[in-house]
């Protein structure tokens, strides 16, 4: 396998703050082999790294989101998180058919898509659970 996107922001975060990989492996608490296959592609993300990764560099938000991102890509995969507000049939319908509709839309379809969520976001417009999107 090739280098993921997660593991080149791994790696050069690992360069930017001037650990070489036993020193970051012993960080996160994982063997440095395993931190390097990690990096490399041949194993997978452990489903708490990305939070282990946040809390031991002190990452900021946008650090973490793009990380978050990386590892998306890297899985091919994201988990949608409810919280219990947020549970209602609507929502999880809606979560539900866009998953399993996401690989047939166009990419004018995902393109409109991402321009609202943008705007949404421009806008302040997502609360946490109020029921406002």
């Amino acid at each position: 396998m090739a280098v993921t996107e997660f593991g080149k922001f791994l790696r050069k975060m690992r360069i930017d703050c001037s650990e070489v990989l036993g020193v970051m492996a012993e960080r996160l608490g994982v063997s440095p082999a395993y931190l390097s296959a990690i990096e490399n592609g041949m194993r997978d993300i452990p489903d708490d790294f990305v939070e282990k990764i946040v809390a031991e560099y002190a990452l900021d938000e946008e650090q973490a989101k793009k990380l978050a991102e990386a590892e998306a890509q890297t899985k091919g995969a994201v988990d949608v998180n409810f919280n219990q507000r947020r549970t209602d049939m609507n929502v999880v319908e809606t979560a539900v058919m866009f998953a399993r509709d996401f690989s047939r839309l166009t990419d004018q379809q995902m393109n409109q898509i991402k321009s609202i969520l943008k705007q949404c976001e421009a806008a302040e417009v997502y609360t946490h659970g109020s029921g406002t999107v």
